[in-house]
């Protein structure tokens, strides 16, 4: 094998490889890349939707303290207006 002969398989090889690599970023790398970008916006989203969540409950837990107090104020006074007539 000469010099031109092992130049020219090493180009060939090159070239075949460059292909095969396209090929293989076009129809392996591009749907993986998409996907994780579809990934990455739902988890986003979910995170969004945590958080909000989050929120709702904190403003629940508030308000169902705020009614337990009423109630509590609300027997207390029925208590001492039954005392006062009993």
């Amino acid at each position: 094998m000469g010099l031109e002969e092992g130049m020219q398989f090493w180009a060939s090889l090159a070239v075949v490889l460059a292909f095969f690599g396209s090929v293989f970023s076009y129809f392996v790398l591009r749907p993986l890349y998409g996907a994780i970008q579809d990934l990455r916006l739902t988890l986003k989203d979910l995170r969004d939707d945590m958080k909000k969540s989050e929120e709702r409950r904190h403003v629940l837990e508030v308000r169902l303290a705020e009614v337990d107090q009423s109630t509590r104020s609300a027997h207390h006074r029925l208590d001492d207006h039954i005392n006062k007539e009993g």
